[in-house]
């Protein structure tokens, strides 16, 4: 996979919405199937990408503006093997075009096996940078300013998370929206060396910070989702899980995205019964990559 030189000049501002993907020339499909994917962690389907295909005749000066755009070119007389490069705001910002090329669609089919997950981390990170683009200047000053009092660490907060409630080691922040709640949490536990330990965790926090409308009601994970994997970002070392959490005694539930840093972790999770939660989760998770 390479890169080539960022555009520069004045561009209009790109098309589309979040996590949507513009694919040209993928007359079997094979590039939707890899960004169709479902998402990991979420309690229903839903892709990791919103795809539309047109033909490569179809490509004109108004759909070349689209947010993330995916060219394909197969042609045995041009390439031996299949290649994945990028560019960064060609013909709109913010944009990542990709361009694939390949001998032949049995080739690419193979090859994706392999570099469909450099695709789809491609494509993400991109979203999640136009996501803090957005955020840097859409900020919640006091609830940063309380998270760097209590934990020494600073945090990008959305600016519609009003709503904050303390205790030990821990604050909650909410946008408390009737069309979908996002949260964040932050708080300091013991250092978990495995997914059973941070959920154990993760539960005691919960039981003791986010309850229902009685003290019987409270927050939980669904052990069985939880998936972590272990990452560098910025010379540190974080511990990703995904999972879902429920409420004990009460039929609430959503998705959760956690990065634990020793005993910091910080967390986003959703409650938006009857939505599409991918991309409120998503938004919120961008934050995430804030911690400093």
């Amino acid at each position: 996979m390479t890169a080539c030189n960022e555009k520069q000049g004045i561009l209009p501002k790109s098309g589309g919405r979040l996590y949507e993907v513009l694919v040209v020339g993928d007359t079997d499909d094979i590039i939707r199937n890899v960004l169709e994917a479902d998402v990991e962690g979420l309690p229903q389907h839903e892709p990791e990408f919103d795809v539309s295909s047109i033909a490569s005749s179809q490509l004109n000066a108004t759909l070349k503006l689209a947010r993330n755009l995916v060219t394909v070119s197969i042609n045995p007389d041009l390439y031996t093997t299949t290649r994945i490069r990028y560019e960064k705001n060609v013909y709109a910002q913010p944009q990542m075009v990709i361009h694939i090329s390949a001998p032949s669609r049995k080739s690419l089919r193979e090859d994706l096996n392999a570099q469909g997950k450099s695709l789809l981390t491609l494509l993400k990170r991109a979203e999640t940078n136009a996501t803090l683009l957005q955020l840097e200047h859409q900020r919640n000053a006091k609830a940063e300013h309380t998270i760097q009092e209590k934990f020494g660490h600073s945090l990008w907060i959305p600016m519609d998370m009003l709503s904050t409630k303390e205790g030990k080691d821990f604050v909650w922040l909410s946008n408390n929206s009737p069309t979908g709640m996002q949260n964040i949490v932050v708080y300091r536990s013991r250092t978990a060396k495995s997914t059973h330990e941070f959920v154990a965790n993760r539960d005691s926090v919960m039981r003791k910070n986010i309850k229902g409308e009685t003290d019987a009601m409270h927050m939980k994970t669904v052990l069985k989702t939880v998936r972590g994997v272990r990452i560098k970002e910025k010379g540190r070392e974080i511990t990703i899980y995904r999972g879902l959490w429920e409420m004990e005694g009460d039929e609430m539930g959503g998705p959760f995205v956690s990065h634990s840093i020793g005993d910091l972790t910080v967390e986003a999770f959703v409650f938006a019964p009857g939505m599409k939660k991918r991309n409120k989760l998503r938004q919120i998770e961008a934050a995430l990559y804030t911690l400093k």
